[in-house]
């Protein structure tokens, strides 16, 4: 999709942004990518969040070489996950989450070979990317589910071509239709239009 006429002459004006004359494209932080993946599935739980299900203080035998650590899942906004300082967040820590051990004024912004691999095999994008699937499913054709998948993950159309390859795409993966259109989500998740602010 092509840029409007007048950011378009911003961006020819001033190509470094030294003069901010656009905004500079950055990578969403590992919290908004997760909270955009909940939230484009419709699996986002808004709800406060409460206590995290820590063991009973009775059963504690924690110790320097034995520390406590855990991962508990929630549907829940990424600011309610927990964080330990001794082992970070599995999901935080790939996408550059700030270092719970040190003051962080900027977070930097790695492209890793582990990111990539992460939208291959996590099984939580791929629970995201199954959800929404199955949100498109009732519509009535191929043709609403393209329009429709565009709108929740770009908040725009969908141009001819793309609306050809995800075609051509669908009708050439060898599975059933669930499985197509869970495979079509999770490429557009992962794709740098979904995980970019222009």
């Amino acid at each position: 999709m092509g840029l409007p006429e007048s950011a378009g002459a911003s961006i020819n004006a001033d190509p470094d942004n030294r003069l901010l004359a656009h905004f500079p494209r950055r990578r969403l932080t590992a919290e908004e990518m997760r909270d955009s993946l909940l939230t484009a599935s419709g699996q986002l739980d808004l709800t406060p969040a409460e206590a995290h299900p820590f063991p009973a203080e009775s059963t504690w035998k924690f110790t320097q070489h034995g520390p406590f650590n855990a991962v508990y899942e929630t549907n829940k906004r990424s600011a309610y996950l927990m964080v330990q300082r001794q082992r970070r967040h599995p999901f935080l820590s790939l996408f550059d989450g700030a270092d719970p051990n040190a003051t962080t004024a900027a977070r930097q912004t790695t492209t890793v070979p582990t990111q990539a691999l992460y939208f291959i095999n996590d099984p939580f994008f791929h629970i995201q990317a199954d959800a929404l699937a199955k949100k498109l499913a009732p519509l009535p054709d191929d043709d609403a589910r393209i329009v429709e998948a565009w709108r929740i993950l770009f908040q725009r159309q969908p141009n001819p071509a793309e609306t050809q390859r995800t075609k051509s795409f669908l009708a050439s993966y060898p599975a059933d239709n669930a499985a197509k259109w869970a495979a079509q989500v999770r490429v557009l998740m992962a794709g740098n239009e979904f995980l970019h602010i222009d």
